[in-house]
């Protein structure tokens, strides 16, 4: 088997452990020294067992001319005799599992390889698929070097992903194969498109535009609040009764309807109008009781801070939240373009919506309804210490969802910033590329086990080029995969 898929490159030295194994390079194999090479190393005191490894920490090393000691060849190089210098490569191999070719079966590595056994570079992975295999699987790319096609369970989808990198890596291209074989397998999506050029022109057939999406009446009390810059403590409670009272037709409102905060639209034709909604605030304020100073604050930056045009896009708001969700369940894939909506408060407000829609549906029916929820640009939605009017939502879905098939699909430049603390700790599996700030990859570290990836590493990825690292991946440890061309 090693002589069809693998090349001999080196050997096993002294001071390995079941976790990292140093390696020494043949000179004529220097050239295979590539960190994330998938490797076999083969002991011969293993029977029918060999050891699965990537190579990580090249390093290039010198008897003569070591870092720590000094010598007259610093100073004086030019009488350095290159005849005489001795380098070699030597490398870390971080061991990932065992395989046995006799059941074509993968375990966890138990046994420390003995110095001086064989490392293999594996140069076709493929048979790699007939030992590492998953229950429901999906085909997001190849491993960078070996060509091996890994499989990722969809089935932990509903453990969550993320997916981060900085502005060009690919994100979009990675999350457009994920929605892609999600929907092969049998998944229900329901993607957020936050600039409508990722998603939308990519799903023809499948997309509602924002604009079209009913806003449910304690949803545009927040957006009017966040509008018109009222504080919501103070005029929350106001707004709220005031827009549930508009939609009901109900003109008159005494002090004992404050507690009055649910409602829905139902059947009812409602009529959107600036004027007489401010008008109807007004007499809604006066008649709970808000002191008059409020009540013209209330009215004066309304007037100010809201156009007409707003109001009268509420006109045009008819298809329902549930709509949207009853649609993916029916069809697989709903995508919202979300990008005519240009501020970013009524997008928060859709997101909110639509996502709250399916947990009603989950206390209707009492059962798990198999929903995963793509968000792009996730830090305008769920941004760490800020709060958003679909950020509480979301952190549920990432706290309680997976228990009822609600799933996050969220995807970001950064994490540490850019996501809630409680929402990035239930990513069950994060893809990450090149990052935008030191000290993301420490916090993938802090969730999951990315076995020693670097910075350094990550600083030399190409466009489409991530790291799968959790539950998808059925090594569990960061395998580097090349994106499939769209």
């Amino acid at each position: 088997m090693l002589d069809r898929c693998c090349l001999e490159i080196g050997i096993t030295t002294s001071g390995a452990s079941v976790s990292s194994v140093p390696i020494q390079f043949y000179k004529k194999s220097e050239h295979l020294a590539l960190e994330e090479q998938l490797v076999l190393i083969h002991d011969p005191s293993l029977e029918d067992e060999l050891l699965l490894g990537v190579i990580r920490n090249v390093t290039k090393l010198e008897p003569l001319i070591r870092d720590r000691v000094r010598s007259p060849f610093v100073d004086r190089p030019e009488v350095l005799d290159q005849t005489i210098l001795m380098p070699f490569t030597s490398a870390i191999v971080k061991l990932y599992a065992s395989i046995r070719p006799s059941t074509k079966s993968v375990f966890e590595v138990r046994h420390v390889p003995t110095p001086g056994s064989k490392v293999y570079v594996i140069k076709d992975g493929r048979f790699l698929s007939d030992y590492v295999k998953v229950n429901t699987p999906i085909l997001l790319g190849n491993h960078k070097y070996s060509n091996w096609p890994i499989n990722l369970d969809a089935t932990f989808v509903n453990q969550h992903v993320g997916v981060f990198g900085a502005t060009g890596v690919g994100k979009s291209r990675l999350v457009k194969a994920l929605i892609e074989e999600l929907i092969r397998v049998g998944k229900h999506v329901v993607v957020f498109d936050h600039s409508g050029v990722d998603y939308a022109p990519h799903f023809k057939g499948r997309v509602v535009t924002s604009k079209d999406i009913a806003i449910s009446p304690p949803t545009i009390a927040s957006v009017i609040a966040d509008k018109a810059r009222l504080n919501w403590q103070t005029f929350g409670e106001y707004l709220e009764v005031a827009v549930i009272t508009y939609v009901r037709g109900e003109r008159g409102v005494r002090r004992q309807q404050v507690q009055l905060v649910e409602g829905r639209q139902g059947d009812q034709v409602v009529r959107w109008d600036k004027a007489l909604f401010t008008k109807h605030l007004v007499d809604s304020m006066r008649g709970l009781g808000a002191r008059d100073s409020t009540v013209e604050k209330a009215r004066l930056f309304i007037d100010y801070f809201i156009e007409p045009e707003f109001f009268e896009e509420l006109n045009k708001r008819i298809t329902q939240p549930i709509d949207i969700v009853n649609e993916a369940l029916k069809s697989n894939l709903v995508v919202i373009d979300l990008s005519l909506d240009p501020e970013l408060v009524v997008k928060q407000a859709i997101i909110a919506d639509v996502i709250d829609s399916a947990w009603r549906l989950v206390k209707e029916r009492r059962e798990p309804l198999d929903l995963v929820f793509v968000i792009d640009e996730a830090q305008n939605y769920v941004p760490e210490n800020e709060w958003t009017i679909c950020g509480d939502v979301i952190e549920t879905t990432a706290r309680e969802g997976r228990k009822w098939g609600l799933s996050l699909v969220i995807a970001s430049q950064r994490i540490a910033r850019d996501v809630r603390a409680s929402v990035r700790a239930n990513l069950g599996t994060v893809f990450f590329s090149r990052l935008s700030a030191q000290g993301d990859l420490r916090e993938i570290a802090a969730y999951m086990d990315i076995a020693d990836v670097s910075e350094s590493t990550l600083a030399q990825l190409g466009t489409r080029e991530f790291y799968v690292a959790g539950l998808m991946n059925p090594l569990r440890k960061p395998l580097l995969i090349r994106v499939r061309d769209a």
